[in-house]
């Protein structure tokens, strides 16, 4: 019963635990790729792009962290990840937008780029 009762919490830090994990891929995905394939894909440089998703992976990754260290005990973690129910929503939200702008958009893009597909 008490499972259920905090099934919402549960639910919305095992999205932060994902999303924080998918900042940090495409974070790595970025440093990996070539400078030049932003731009023949018609993106912003790969500096840009390093600056968002390292500004995001921040949000999201570090503040979670820091709110671990302040309460560190189960719950603690489970808290540390609710994006939605933070004091830095906001950061979330903008974290979480950047992450999906660069891994729906800009990540097919410049790996189509790299394959030589034509359609980029």
């Amino acid at each position: 019963m008490n499972l259920l009762a905090n099934l919402d919490s549960l639910v919305l830090a095992v999205i932060g635990i994902v999303v924080a994990v998918v900042s940090g891929y495409a974070f790595v995905h970025v440093v990996r790729q070539r400078a030049d394939a932003f731009q023949a894909a018609g993106k912003l440089t790969k500096n840009a792009w390093l600056g968002i998703t390292g500004a995001s992976g921040l949000f999201l990754l570090l503040i979670p962290v820091f709110r671990v260290v302040y309460s560190p005990s189960f719950a603690g973690i489970l808290a540390a990840f609710q994006g939605l129910r933070s004091e830095f929503t906001l950061f979330w939200l903008a974290g979480l937008v950047a992450t999906l702008v660069y891994v729906v958009d800009v990540k097919p893009a410049v790996v189509g780029v790299q394959r030589g597909d034509q359609r980029w």
